[in-house]
């Protein structure tokens, strides 16, 4: 498949050529928009990484062992090794963390100076520049720094849909509160400076929330809502302050979801 640069200057995508044996059948090629190639070299695996900076790729040259950086003109900016003991975890291929300082595969970050690999809490999410990681646990919502150290409880109960805001100062996501009958979502907003969680909004009866995306300017949040059970449900979008809560498309499917037009601030 192809994948654009973030600057949209770039398009990878990878060629296989059959009547090469092995691995050195699997290639990815570079090109402007136009379709000039404007770079190609060897590289497995599914996905094509492009850096924040749209300077560099990252893929597999070895098949889970070793991480080739490639800038765009083709150029090995550094071979990376998988730590031993290592072991994939279904069909994965290195990602750029923020801050384009390491590679993330499944939950382990590996640097792109070549320093040690570390592992990281699953399924984490990071703020837009990299320095901090956000992660549940089955008793409580933790920041930590990005790798791992200094972890601070933030919420005293299990959370989900963790959404960092543009300027990472804000952490959206959605909780819990079950009764005997049915188990409320709720919106809420925590303040990583101050450590102060505030409820935006939560569903009626045992709806569904699901955080989807804040607004470019990070005054908004982007949510759906979905009955238990149903196939289709609803977005909506709330100040980050919790007023101004409105219903935008109703009837959407539990798969579908939605964006911010940028700058706009218009879902």
């Amino acid at each position: 498949g192809s994948i654009w640069s973030p600057d949209g200057r770039y398009l990878a995508y990878r060629r296989t050529n059959c009547e090469v044996p092995g691995d050195a059948r699997w290639h990815v090629v570079i090109s402007d928009p136009k379709g000039n190639v404007v770079a190609e070299f060897p590289g497995e695996g599914w996905d094509i990484s492009w850096s924040p900076d749209s300077t560099r790729v990252a893929v597999w040259i070895r098949l889970f062992e070793t991480i080739g950086v490639f800038g765009v003109d083709g150029v090995r900016q550094a071979l990376l090794t998988m730590p031993p003991g290592w072991e994939p975890s279904g069909d994965h291929d290195p990602m750029w963390l923020p801050g384009g300082e390491s590679l993330l595969v499944n939950d382990v970050a590996v640097p792109i100076d070549g320093s040690t690999p570390y592992k990281l809490p699953a399924d984490g999410a990071y703020s837009p520049d990299g320095s901090r990681v956000a992660y549940t646990t089955r008793k409580s919502l933790v920041v930590a720094e990005a790798d791992g150290s200094n972890p601070q409880e933030v919420f005293g109960d299990f959370a989900s849909f963790i959404l960092w805001s543009p300027a990472g100062d804000r952490i959206a996501f959605v909780s819990f509160v079950s009764t005997p009958y049915m188990s409320n979502g709720q919106l809420r907003l925590l303040d990583v400076a101050t450590g102060t969680v505030t409820l935006l909004t939560e569903s009626e009866a045992s709806d569904y929330l699901s955080v989807i995306d804040f607004s470019p300017e990070g005054d908004r949040i982007l949510f759906s809502r979905t009955e238990d059970g149903a196939a289709y449900g609803s977005l909506w979008s709330i100040n980050a302050d919790g007023s101004d809560l409105r219903r935008l498309v109703a009837g959407i499917h539990i798969d579908a979801g939605g964006d911010w037009l940028s700058p706009s601030p218009t879902p």
